[in-house]
């Protein structure tokens, strides 16, 4: 359908079917995989045309678009506006929204926001409509960057960008909140709050916790290959996974036909490397997390996997309490990649790992330090900043160092076997040292330093009571 038809349609006071609608917004997904096939410009027109159909403050119509298609541009956009996703180069077209925000800068409601905001979603709407994939590109730092990248004067403030083009991928649907959970009559009424803004889990309930992962989870993405799509790197490629991977192969050699079981797996990603290294090494495999939700985006994620292997997904038992649905002594090997940071008190979860661990099992505990240098997390402490901050994609966290933790384990019934640092301070400090050699143009010191540091990924010495994450290796006590 294109502006004709869509007039056509408007002047015969058309209606949409209520199922219908409720069916277009059920089916649309945010889009991160695109085709290289250009998007006709007619068709783009017709997206904005949709757009400028939405209400606005006042009837002002003060909205502006620019449909970016020219690469080099994109980089230029990217380059200013220090947007930090990859699709932005991958889509076809990009509509960067802008409004004049000069006459609303007053209004209590903020409706120059709301306005760009109606705007947007009529965007995402209007490309699912015409069999279009689209998303909202919100990891943008400076989003005046793209004004200044298009020409456009600074009354006009840009509110993101919109990347629009064929869908090449098939994202499943993530989990939406039931309308009972978001509404009342007449009177608010919040049990709780369902996340705390704030890092310190001490203020965090397991029902916050268990919420916050379950609907982030979904926001990363799985495309069709089974990649996570989003703007961290991708962790199984460092070599702190890789040590995690090796040694739990190394415990999975121990046993005859073992069982295993992984901590809050979360997007699988542990399971995931275990499956494809170690196939035919045990008899089957636990991925355990808190909510059906995070358990249907793992089967998701999985289905699109062959072989996945003997894999079997566990759901904590109780909304309030830890529990993994296990018999006593049922497995044989434990991992769990930094999770323990999740809670004030670890007790209660090592104390079921223990309770599932076989007597002669074994136990990968990888355990964020305290005495690393945590430079920005130490400067917000000094400033009392207690915001999640960079941990807007991780929820909370607190660092233990190393005798707390090594008597929580004691405490639980665990005896260390082995401890081993991860990424030790010297790489850290030889960075620094390459960076800095590297302004002074004295490039092949940097280059030796850089070299060095890559070579210092785990330490049995001293220095891993300085490393950023402590690897243990647990058994039970007898």
């Amino acid at each position: 359908m294109h502006e004709e038809s869509i007039q056509t349609a408007e002047s015969a006071g058309t209606r949409m079917d209520g199922d219908g609608f409720m069916a277009l917004l059920g089916r649309r997904r945010s889009t991160r995989m695109f085709k290289e096939q250009p998007v006709p410009q007619a068709l783009l027109e017709t997206l904005i045309r949709a757009a400028c159909l939405m209400p606005t403050s006042c009837n002002r119509q003060l909205w502006h678009f620019v449909i970016i298609t020219d690469p080099a541009l994109k980089v230029k956009v990217s380059a200013l506006s220090d947007a930090q996703q990859s699709y932005l180069y991958d889509a076809p077209a990009l509509i960067a929204v802008f409004y004049d925000t000069s006459l609303e800068t007053r209004n209590p409601c903020n409706t120059a926001e709301v306005t760009a905001g109606i705007t947007i979603g009529t965007l995402l709407l209007a490309a699912e409509a015409h069999a279009l994939g689209a998303i909202y590109l919100g990891g943008i730092r400076r989003p005046s960057g793209i004004g200044k990248a298009v020409g456009a004067p600074p009354y006009m403030r840009c509110f993101g960008l919109v990347c629009v083009g064929w869908r090449d991928d098939d994202p499943p649907s993530p989990n939406r909140r039931e309308v009972a959970d978001v509404l009342n009559m007449n009177r608010f009424a919040l049990s709780q709050e369902r996340y705390r803004a704030d890092i310190r889990p001490h203020l965090w309930t397991l029902r916050q916790i268990a919420d916050f992962r379950d609907k982030l989870l979904w926001y990363k993405g799985v495309h069709i290959d089974a990649c996570t799509l989003h703007v961290d790197p991708d962790r199984r490629l460092s070599p702190l996974f890789q040590f995690m991977t090796g040694r739990l192969a190394m415990m999975l050699s121990r046993y005859q036909a073992p069982e295993m079981l992984d901590i809050l797996s979360f997007n699988g990603d542990v399971v995931y490397q275990v499956l494809n290294a170690c196939p035919g090494a045990f008899k089957r495999l636990y991925a355990y997390d808190l909510t059906p939700g995070i358990q249907r985006y793992m089967e998701e994620r999985f289905a699109r996997l062959s072989p996945t292997g003997p894999l079997a997904y566990l759901v904590n038992a109780e909304p309030d309490r830890l529990a993994i649905p296990l018999a006593a002594g049922q497995v044989q090997v434990i991992s769990c990649y930094e999770r323990l940071e999740h809670f004030e008190d670890p007790l209660p979860l090592l104390r079921e790992m223990r309770r599932v661990l076989a007597p002669d099992g074994c136990a990968l505990v990888l355990v964020s330090n305290r005495f690393y240098p945590h430079l920005y997390r130490y400067k917000r402490m000094r400033q009392g900043n207690y915001a999640l901050g960079r941990n807007w994609n991780r929820g909370p966290e607190r660092k233990f160092e190393p005798r707390q933790i090594e008597r929580l384990f004691a405490e639980a019934g665990f005896q260390i076997r082995s401890v081993t640092g991860l990424q030790p301070v010297s790489i850290k400090i030889a960075s620094v040292l390459a960076s800095f050699c590297r302004r002074l143009g004295l490039y092949p010191l940097a280059d030796r330093l850089a070299d060095w540091a890559g070579q210092q990924g785990c330490t049995s010495s001293w220095l891993r009571n300085f490393s950023s994450v402590i690897a243990y290796e647990l058994n039970r006590q007898r």
